[in-house]
């Protein structure tokens, strides 16, 4: 503010234009001015490979929710990721409406509760299609009746369910319902200055959307916070596969040996024009390009493997392998 002129400061100014003088210069701010004082609170506390992993937590997050809101409702349902930020839980707070639909859940090893939030917008749309109407949002201003708030309670223990399933691939996590509020008075989880991880999801059902956001404090996370850096996961996932248990390894061994495959014996490709198809009746012989003493290809699924002879075994056909065929003679790739 101290770049605005004062009314008595435009009046010099006025005077000294029409006077025809040049306007006095302000004497040069000092560097001192310039310097603001640093608030350690403002600083990040969540680092950015925090962040990636947990924009990748939620992106499978969002596709979750997706199908399960899609089969409860009977409708396509299209969830998006819009952002993960961080923030403190004071400002996560005002931004809240009201009122709204508040889950209050503990995650273990997590410390402490997280928030669910979904928007006045959202939970009129769920309701809607769950009672049978459109997903066209009513007064999004009025307060939830305590049938509306059963209806959404099913719903978000629905998606508490998937919560564990969307972190499944970072680090076993078990969710826990808590309690639900509407209204940001009773939902202070943390301090106001408290840092957070604000997840946003948008929700659209048909023509309409609305918005689902999840509240993480820093301190929740600090017994997984390791776990939380994408270079750590990728390395530890390493490790489990350099060292994997033999018993295991065993008992893949074995299955693996157990697993069905198609084997077919194949003759030379021989052609034939649509015409000739087409006019086929039952009685009709088709003549092959493929010698009597010429051996069949015979394929493990679509690679070629053995090359086998033509015969019986009891009162059924069979076929009898006379070679191998390398691997290096054949394009394992191509599907024939």
């Amino acid at each position: 503010m101290s770049d605005i002129l004062t009314q008595a400061e435009i009046d010099e100014l006025l005077n000294a234009l029409s006077a025809g003088l040049e306007p006095e210069t302000p004497p040069e701010t000092s560097n001192e001015t310039s310097i603001k004082p640093y608030d350690f609170k403002t600083a990040n506390r969540f680092p950015k490979e925090q962040i990636r992993t947990m924009s990748i937590a939620f992106q499978s997050y969002s596709q979750l929710m997706s199908n399960r809101l899609t089969a409860i409702l009977r409708t396509s349902v299209e969830c998006e990721l819009l952002s993960v930020e961080e923030m403190s839980f004071n400002e996560y707070n005002n931004s809240l409406p009201s009122p709204v639909i508040l889950l209050i859940f503990r995650v273990q090893p997590m410390y402490g509760s997280l928030i669910l939030e979904v928007s006045p917008e959202c939970a009129y749309m769920i309701i809607n299609r769950l009672l049978g109407g459109s997903a066209i949002s009513s007064d999004s201003s009025k307060q939830f009746t305590d049938i509306e708030l059963a209806l959404m309670e099913r719903v978000l223990r629905q998606l508490l369910e998937i919560f564990a399933e969307a972190w499944s691939k970072i680090m076993q996590l078990e969710a826990e319902m808590e309690r639900i509020e509407t209204s940001t008075q009773f939902a202070q989880i943390v301090p106001l200055n408290e840092p957070v991880a604000a997840v946003t999801l948008n929700v659209k059902i048909g023509e309409e959307s609305g918005l689902v956001s999840i509240c993480i404090p820093h301190n929740a996370i600090e017994p997984i916070a390791k776990q939380l850096n994408t270079r750590m996961w990728y390395s530890t996932s390493m490790g489990n596969m350099t060292s994997a248990d033999p018993e295991k390894v065993e008992k893949l061994r074995q299955r693996i040996k157990q697993t069905s495959v198609s084997m077919l014996a194949h003759f030379k490709n021989t052609p034939a024009t649509v015409l000739d198809i087409v006019n086929l009746q039952v009685g009709d012989v088709i003549r092959l390009d493929h010698r009597v003493d010429e051996p069949v290809t015979v394929k493990v699924q679509h690679i070629p493997k053995f090359f086998a002879k033509i015969g019986t075994s009891g009162s059924q056909y069979a076929v009898k392998i006379v070679d191998i065929i390398k691997e290096e003679n054949e394009d394992e790739s191509f599907a024939g």
